[in-house]
């Protein structure tokens, strides 16, 4: 586990993905976010599809899914999300990648 604020020497220093603001604003006004959820409970499914299309932006999101699943079964952490509910947050961050400023 590390301490928050401590950097390991001879590793960059992690930053959010560059879409995490605008994430940590709007996941309360996403259809499938329910009350009692955390910005902690979306993050990985955020990044997950954001990531993902940064990295293969021609990809369709079916043909990508079980692969998107697997990583963000990786990254979860502490998100208290099944698949079920973290595929929509990854499916609107894959969206969004694709046109950050147009969406």
């Amino acid at each position: 586990m590390s301490t928050p604020g401590y950097q390991v020497p001879g590793r960059t220093a992690t930053e959010q993905f560059p879409d995490s603001g605008y994430w940590n604003q709007q996941y309360r006004s996403e259809p499938y976010y329910m009350e009692g959820d955390t910005y902690d409970d979306y993050a990985a499914a955020y990044e997950t599809g954001y990531a993902f299309r940064q990295r293969d932006p021609a990809a369709e999101f079916a043909a990508a899914e079980e692969q998107l699943r697997r990583e963000w079964e990786t990254r979860k952490g502490k998100s208290r999300l099944d698949w079920t509910r973290a595929r929509q947050a990854v499916l609107r961050a894959w969206e969004r990648g694709a046109d950050p400023h147009g969406m």
